[in-house]
């Protein structure tokens, strides 16, 4: 079993949000993949299905906490716990969390498969719950308007020329779920992450 976290704000508020990019990149994906309706199960949505990988058939679950943001790591630490049980070891190749990034430019994608949370609380609210920092994340960069308070900027509706940056980070996002899914972290760092111009 693989487990496939997107992070954002439950509710209409929040959709189209800077800060909701890890659900729709997930719910992206689902629809690529053609994975059922989502159920509901530990405050979170969630789908499961069988995809076929070069390894084989792999059970893989794609989950959007309704928690809040803040509060993400509760959700992954039940689907963990009701999933794979001991989840204190090495998770890179089986846990990946999909997130927001102000530090990285518009559009731009990074993997990690361990490191701090670089001030993001959701990730963190993961880091802590987990207990260690061996799993990956994908953190999609939506920028930083300086003009802006840095709660309103993630929180507010993407508008103008970022929403077609931004889509089309959703799109190579939901390409790379599937690299990290067939060939594992290492190719992912290998193939998206790129240096900033």
């Amino acid at each position: 079993m693989k487990i496939i976290f997107g992070l954002g704000n439950p509710g209409r508020r929040y959709a189209g949000s800077r800060h909701n990019i890890g659900f729709d990149v997930v719910t992206r994906f689902a629809a690529r993949q053609g994975f059922p309706s989502e159920r509901k199960k530990f405050n979170s949505f969630y789908s499961e299905a069988s995809l076929d990988l070069d390894q084989g058939p792999e059970k893989v679950c794609l989950v959007r906490p309704q928690t809040y943001m803040n509060l993400s790591g509760h959700a992954v630490t039940s689907f963990l716990g009701y999933f794979i049980r001991d989840f204190k070891d090495d998770l890179s190749e089986r846990l990946l969390v999909v997130h927001d990034d102000l530090d990285l430019s518009e559009g731009r994608l990074r993997f990690r498969s361990n490191g701090a949370s670089g001030g993001h609380k959701g990730l963190q609210s993961v880091l802590n719950q987990v207990g260690h920092d061996r799993f990956s994340r994908l953190k999609i960069g939506v920028g930083r308007n300086l003009n802006s308070d840095v709660k309103d900027f993630v929180l507010e509706k993407v508008t103008g020329d970022s929403i077609e940056a931004l889509s089309r980070a959703v799109d190579l996002s939901a390409e790379a779920l599937l690299v990290w899914l067939r060939e594992g972290a290492g190719s992912c760092m290998n193939r998206f992450n790129k240096s900033e111009d």
